[in-house]
């Protein structure tokens, strides 16, 4: 079938129901006239896992509902394959994610419009962010009250309140809204939660979406995008059932086609389809469309560590393995929304500078209520029998760089993932950093009062490069994938400015691939943010 043909025509169809997507899909589709398909492989999140707060703790370890995805061997990580999951879902990762809302530093959205992408700075970005957010009683000036994300605070408990005092004591200052501009400091996290249950974007967006008529959602795989010259008119895609992938439909678009597919799938995509770098493409014997020599390269993302401690106080290791403990845990949360069930193990972030020559906070260290055991060489590691929390930490701007590639044309095929963490000196560095500050603040204050003894990696570990080796042989990933299909003006770049792939007409990408670098310790909100940018600039096309 010539690309020029169609089995279904739409004004729009969006590829990726993820964070970015079902933005996309739901903002196009609120004018009636416009139809639009979503392709999607996953299904709606409407398990009681989904909505529950700790639930990623096993949806991320389901294939239902995430794509199990492995990076690597990692060079700087002893070889090993590390956990690159995704979520496979309505509302993509925002269905499986910890439900941390963080917007990044203003001066890091800054730095991207530096970097050759005008309309992309702290002051461009955040009437969007305003415009996403239902966030009450905070200042209007920088947060949204009336938006379709609900935002709430993490509710103190014993534990996270002692990290937060012997944080300060450690001479880290306060910050009542790390949403607000400066991320800098110490403060209880903010989740997108509504009434104690996750709100990701299929909740927010796309389930109000559904009952549109002009909004079509399939169940299906986009295998290539159909070119006529260079113009996308289309997508060629497979439905999905329990018996596996139908046969081909080719969906037209009228006005434009939306990549939202992710910072991994998306570049995989471009290359079943003919675009991206000559040489890999011939690895996969498929010809050249269009050469864009950045498609897949820049990948950037969070490496964390952790120290943890046995703890004299109750954690998520006695609601694992203590029923007594899962009983009146279930009770706190199913009554009144509280206790770790409210939240997805984390409670309080510290942001600062991994050291006094770093021109801008650039570290962070995290409290989790879980510990497990790192000397299990496996990457579903047991948690400890022992009450325990860790502290994680890692550089949010790292310097390491990696790629990710199409493994073949199968579109349910695992791309070939190298994210190259540690490989600059640089991040090696910072991440020492984090680590020491982890001891130095568990050893000060009212957290070292309820610290039995550091179990991993162990008070006898103190030689540098041992401690390094630690690093390297536990790391793993924040799922903070970007880069893949950077945005730019210069040779390298996929997109320009406007989310529009560079010379190619009627196609554009909108999803985490598209950020030039990370700007965010948590990357759910910007996406979201990402979603938003390119419905308005889609929108008001006048090419269409």
């Amino acid at each position: 079938m010539s690309d020029t043909q169609a089995d279904e025509t739409y004004d729009y169809v969006v590829v990726g129901a993820g964070s970015s997507g079902s933005v996309v899909a739901a903002r196009l589709s609120e004018n009636p006239s416009h139809r639009v398909l979503l392709l999607e492989v996953g299904r709606a999140p409407d398990t009681y896992w989904h909505r529950l707060p700790l639930g990623p703790a096993r949806l991320v370890h389901d294939v239902r509902t995430s794509w199990p995805f492995l990076s690597g061997p990692e060079q700087d990580l002893k070889q090993r394959r590390v956990t690159a999951v995704r979520g496979k879902a309505l509302g993509g990762s925002s269905a499986i994610n910890g439900m941390l809302w963080t917007r990044g530093d203003a001066s890091a959205y800054d730095r991207w419009a530096s970097l050759g992408n005008p309309g992309w700075g702290f002051e461009d970005v955040l009437p969007f962010f305003r415009k996403i957010e239902s966030f009450p009683h905070s200042d209007p000036r920088f947060r949204g009250s009336d938006g379709p994300v609900h935002i709430a605070n993490t509710r103190p408990e014993k534990l996270s309140e002692a990290f937060i005092a012997s944080c300060l004591a450690h001479g880290l200052k306060a910050n009542p809204d790390y949403n607000a501009g400066s991320s800098e400091g110490v403060a209880y996290l903010q989740t997108n939660t509504f009434k104690g249950q996750r709100w990701g974007t299929y909740e927010a967006y796309l389930q109000p979406a559904l009952l549109r008529p002009n909004l079509r959602v399939v169940k299906g795989a986009a295998t290539t995008l159909m070119l006529e010259g260079q113009r996308v008119t289309g997508v060629r895609y497979r439905h999905l059932d329990g018996d596996g992938m139908g046969p081909e439909t080719c969906a037209l678009a009228r006005a434009q086609v939306i990549l939202s597919a992710g910072a991994y799938q998306t570049p995989a995509l471009l290359e079943r389809s003919g675009i991206g770098q000559p040489d890999a493409l011939a690895k996969l014997g498929i010809a050249v469309r269009h050469a864009l020599p950045g498609v897949g390269e820049n990948l950037s993302d969070h490496m964390r560590a952790c120290v943890s401690y046995a703890s004299r106080v109750p954690t998520i290791n006695d609601i694992v393995h203590k029923p007594l403990a899962k009983i009146k845990a279930g009770l706190a949360y199913t009554l009144f929304r509280k206790g770790w069930l409210a939240t997805a193990s984390m409670t309080v972030q510290a942001i600062t500078r991994a050291s006094t020559d770093s021109q801008r906070a650039d570290l962070k260290l995290q409290i989790n209520g879980i510990s497990t055991d790192t000397t299990v060489n496996s990457e579903n590691r047991p948690v400890r029998k022992q009450s325990g929390f860790s502290l994680l930490f890692f550089p949010i701007y790292p310097h390491s760089r990696g790629s990710v590639h199409a493994r073949s044309t199968d579109p349910l095929a695992e791309p070939v993932i190298d994210t190259g963490y540690l490989r600059d000196p640089r991040d090696q560095v910072a991440t020492l950093s984090g680590l020491h500050l982890a001891r130095a603040i568990a050893r000060e204050g009212p957290l070292a009062d309820l610290i039995i003894e550091e179990t991993d990696p162990g008070a006898d570990c103190t030689n540098e490069a041992e401690l390094l080796d630690y690093i390297r042989a536990t790391g793993l990933t924040v799922y903070h994938p970007v880069g893949t299909c950077r945005m730019g003006t210069d040779e390298l770049a996929v997109v320009d400015p406007q989310l529009r792939v560079r010379g190619l007409q009627g196609l554009r990408i909108a999803d985490a691939s598209v950020m030039p670098e990370l700007v965010a310790t948590n990357t759910n909100a910007p996406s979201i943010m990402i979603g938003e940018r390119a419905a308005s600039w889609i929108l008001a096309d006048t090419r269409i």
